[in-house]
């Protein structure tokens, strides 16, 4: 009864369903319906990402545990009715930026959830936001529907914003090396002054002159130009390169206004 359930919804292109739902549609008890859930969760056929919410797992994803995290993101925050984007390394796999594959796939999302959801091999990082009201994303399809991803120009921003998050200075390097070509300069003046984060094209500013863009080379003299220029007649103060390490004691780059409160290095 179960299994034939679960084919029905595959058949019809849906790979989800609530314990609310299979209680109506099967019209059995609430303690059948967790015992048969309990029976094909034990035998990897759904996950319950939420309570009260199941995901089908199709044969060729069993052994991983989950259907792919993009996958599985939009039917999670459908659910939640949250709002989400996937951000940093998760979000430079997007625009060909992140040299491997991070372990985590990284979800901003305005729903507060404590712990990370991890099934099998697939690891989802929840990181909170308070507003994400008119932050720019972009629409890629997936099986499953649409997956939310930030541009560009938000991923440069909260690659330093989350600079933990996104591994450390040196990560963010290597990542900007393959993220510069798709940056929109202006667009990104335009966002960090809405954002009020100018303080990170300083510090974009600064590590594009140290490092290479071997796809671009000259769309990257074009980015430090325009920051340079839009910077010049600023009054702005002295930021720290990493904000979590000490300020004390290190030199200071007058061009940025970056206190260089630490070493990087670009892997590529």
């Amino acid at each position: 009864m179960f299994i034939e359930y679960l084919d029905k919804l595959q058949a019809s292109g849906r790979p989800y369903f609530t314990s609310k739902e299979i209680r109506n549609e099967l019209g059995i008890s609430d303690f059948s319906a967790r015992s048969g859930l309990y029976r094909l969760k034990k035998r990897k056929k759904i996950i319950s990402p939420i309570n009260g919410l199941y995901v089908i797992v199709p044969p060729e994803h069993q052994p991983y545990g989950s259907i792919p995290a993009e996958e599985l993101v939009p039917i999670i925050m459908q659910h939640l009715k949250a709002d989400y984007y996937v951000g940093l390394l998760s979000a430079g796999l997007f625009f060909g930026a992140t040299h491997q594959k991070p372990a985590r796939f990284q979800i901003i999302t305005n729903k507060r959830i404590k712990h990370s959801l991890e099934f099998g091999d697939i690891v989802i990082e929840l990181i909170y936001k308070d507003s994400l009201e008119c932050l720019p994303t972009m629409d890629f399809v997936v099986s499953t529907g649409y997956l939310k991803v930030s541009t560009p120009e938000l991923l440069a921003i909260d690659l330093f914003k989350y600079s933990k998050r996104a591994g450390g200075i040196s990560h963010i390097a290597t990542v900007l090396s393959e993220l510069t070509p798709h940056i929109d300069e202006n667009k990104l003046i335009h966002l960090v002054e809405d954002l009020e984060e100018v303080c990170q094209i300083q510090r974009l500013g600064f590590i594009l002159e140290r490092i290479d863009v071997p796809e671009d080379e000259e769309k990257k003299q074009k980015i430090i130009d325009r920051f340079a220029a839009y910077l010049e007649d600023s009054d702005r103060p002295y930021v720290a390169l990493v904000p979590y390490i000490s300020k004390a004691g290190h030199p200071k780059c007058k061009k940025w206004k970056i206190i260089e409160n630490t070493d990087f290095e670009s892997d590529l």
